[in-house]
C-alpha cells in the first residue's frame, strides 16, 4: 500500500475522532481491504519458487458478548500470486513421431529463464473469537484468532518471461538430431496459452489472526488499522499429477501441451500463505435495552428541579470567580505599590550612600598634602598620601568629568614674587605630571599657586617651613 497515502488515511483519522463519544459496541459491520505477502508455498521438483503478493478485501460482522471477548465472521476474498522459474532439460523417450511411426524417439525440453506465473482468487469464510481492550473513549486494541474456510473460486497460470525449446532424437537413425523445425514440433516458445488451475484445486482451511487499533469516528462509525495473517494447512491440490510439464501427443509430436507446475508432477502440494497490513471502516451500535418505566410528571419535577439547582451553581460560581478575580487584582495592586515603594527607597539610600562615599573621598582627597624640599618641585608623598592620590587617579580615569585645581605653596624664604609665580606653580605641575602618568588626562588638571601667602605652620622654625612647602588637591 502507497506509505503517503496511508499516512494521509490515518491523519485523516485522528482529526475526525477528536469528537468520538465512545469506542465500545455490541456489534460491529464493516468493510476491510488488506495488502501483502499474499501467495502459495510449494517446492517444485525442477525450479526456484519465489512468494508474491496481492490483497485481501471482506465483509465482517463482530459480536462481543462482554467488555471484552466476542466472535466475528464474514465472508473474505483473497488474492494471491507465485512465481517458479526453470532451468532445466525434460526428456521424453519412446515416443513415435508422426512422419515415421515406425522409429522411436526421444524429446528433449530445455527451459531457459523460464518463468511461470501462477494466482488464484480464494472466497474464505473466516470465524474468530475476538478479544478487545479499550484505552480510552475513542481507542480501542481488537483482535481475532480463529479458522477460515477457503473455497478457491478462479486462477490460472501463464508464462511471463523466458523460453523453452523442444527439440528430437532419433536414435535408431544414428545421431539424427532435429531442433528449429515447428512444423515437426521442435521450436523455441516463449509463451504458452493461459491455464485454468481450479480444475486441481480443492476447499482447503487456514489458522487466521488480527490484530490492530480502532480509532471511533464518533458515537457509530469507526476505523480500524491493523495486521493480518494466514496460513492454510491443507494442500490446495486435490491429487498428485503424474504427466510431465510438456506433455506431447504419441502420435502427432506437433502437438505440444505444456501442463504448467500445478497440472504436473513438478509438485503435489501448495498451501496458501497470507500476511499484511489491514484498513477498515464499520458500523458500530448497541443493542436496545428495556428502560423502566417512569412517571412522566415525576420525572418533568425532577429535571425542573436539576436545572434549578443547576443554574443556582452556575450563579454562584460565576460570583466566586468574580470575587476571585477583584481580591487577585487587589493583591496586585498592593503588591506593585510595595515593589514601587521598595525600589525607590532602595535607589534613594542608594544614592545617598554614594553622595556620602564621593563626600568622604573628596575630604581625604582635600585633606592630604605633598610636601617639596627647599627651594625644589621633588614630590615627597608619604605612603598613606599616595594610596589617596592613587585612587583619585582611578576615579579620574573612569569618570573624565572630574576636574581639580592643584594649588603649590612655599615657605617665606626667598623672594615672594619669585615664591608665588615659579615655585608654587612648579611643585603643582610636579603633582600634575605624577598623575598623568598614571593615566590621567591633563586636561581634567589646572594647576595654581599661593606662594607664601597661606602658611599652615609657623615659619621661623624649620618643621614649620617643611611643611608650609607643599601641593594641595581641590576638587572643583
Amino acid at each position: 500500500m502507497n506509505k503517503r497515502l496511508f499516512s494521509i488515511i490515518a491523519a485523516a483519522t485522528l482529526a475526525l475522532s477528536a469528537g468520538a463519544q465512545t469506542a465500545a459496541h455490541d456489534n460491529y459491520f464493516g468493510v476491510s481491504f488488506g495488502g501483502g505477502l499474499n501467495t502459495m508455498l510449494y517446492k517444485p521438483a525442477n525450479g526456484q519458487q519465489q512468494v508474491g503478493f496481492g490483497f485481501d478485501a471482506a465483509l465482517f460482522y463482530g459480536r462481543f458478548f462482554n467488555k471484552t471477548v466476542g466472535l466475528g465472521v464474514g465472508l473474505n476474498y483473497s488474492w494471491a500470486n507465485a512465481y517458479t522459474t526453470y532451468n532445466w532439460n525434460e526428456v521424453t523417450t519412446g515416443l513415435k513421431h508422426a512422419s515415421n511411426p515406425y522409429i522411436d524417439y526421444t524429446l528433449t525440453t530445455s527451459f531457459d529463464n523460464f518463468q511461470e506465473r501462477q494466482n488464484i482468487g480464494v472466497l474464505s469464510i473466516p470465524v474468530e473469537v475476538l478479544f478487545r481492550k479499550a484505552f480510552n473513549e475513542r481507542v480501542t486494541l481488537i483482535g481475532g484468532v480463529g479458522l477460515s474456510l477457503d473455497l478457491p473460486i478462479h486462477g490460472k497460470y501463464y508464462a511471463k518471461s523466458g523460453s523453452y525449446k523442444t527439440a528430437g532424437m532419433f536414435p535408431d537413425l544414428g545421431d539424427y538430431y532435429i531442433e528449429n523445425m515447428p512444423e515437426h514440433g521442435f521450436s523455441t516458445y516463449t509463451t504458452t496459452q493461459d491455464a485454468k488451475i481450479n480444475n486441481r484445486a480443492k476447499v482447503g482451511g487456514s489458522v487466521i489472526g488480527d490484530l490492530g487499533v480502532r480509532v471511533a469516528l464518533n458515537d457509530n462509525w469507526g476505523m480500524y488499522f491493523g495486521v493480518y495473517a494466514g496460513y492454510g494447512f491443507t494442500n490446495l491440490l486435490d491429487k498428485s499429477m503424474t504427466e510431465e510439464m510438456v506433455l506431447v501427443n504419441p502420435t502427432n509430436s506437433a502437438q505440444i501441451d505444456y501442463r504448467g507446475t500445478f497440472d504436473s508432477n513438478e509438485t503435489g502440494k501448495a498451501n496458501l500463505l497470507r500476511a499484511g497490513l489491514k484498513i477498515a471502516i464499520d458500523l458500530g451500535w448497541n443493542d436496545k435495552k428495556k428502560e423502566p418505566a417512569v412517571d412522566q410528571e415525576a420525572e418533568r419535577l425532577a429535571a425542573e428541579q436539576a436545572a434549578a439547582e443547576a443554574e443556582a451553581a452556575r450563579l454562584a460560581a460565576e460570583k466566586a470567580e468574580q470575587e476571585r478575580i477583584a481580591a487577585e487584582k487587589a493583591a496586585a495592586a498592593k503588591a506593585e505599590a510595595e515593589r514601587i515603594a521598595a525600589e525607590k527607597a532602595a535607589a534613594e539610600k542608594a544614592e545617598a550612600e554614594r553622595i556620602a562615599a564621593e563626600k568622604a573621598f573628596k575630604q581625604r582627597v582635600e585633606a592630604i598634602s605633598v610636601h617639596f624640599a627647599v627651594e625644589g618641585a621633588k614630590l615627597n608623598i608619604p605612603e598613606a598620601e599616595k594610596a589617596v592620590v592613587d585612587e583619585l587617579c582611578e576615579k579620574m580615569k573612569a569618570d573624565k568629568s572630574i576636574k581639580i585645581v592643584i594649588t603649590g605653596h612655599t615657605d617665606n624664604l626667598g623672594d615672594p614674587r619669585q615664591n608665588l609665580e615659579f615655585y608654587g606653580i612648579r611643585r603643582a605641575e610636579s603633582l600634575r605630571d605624577y598623575m598623568v602618568k598614571q593615566g590621567v588626562d591633563a586636561n581634567q588638571i589646572r594647576c595654581a599657586s599661593k606662594g607664601q601667602t597661606e602658611p599652615i605652620a609657623p615659619n621661623n622654625t624649620r618643621e614649620g617651613r617643611a611643611q608650609n612647602r607643599r601641593a594641595v588637591i581641590q576638587f572643583e
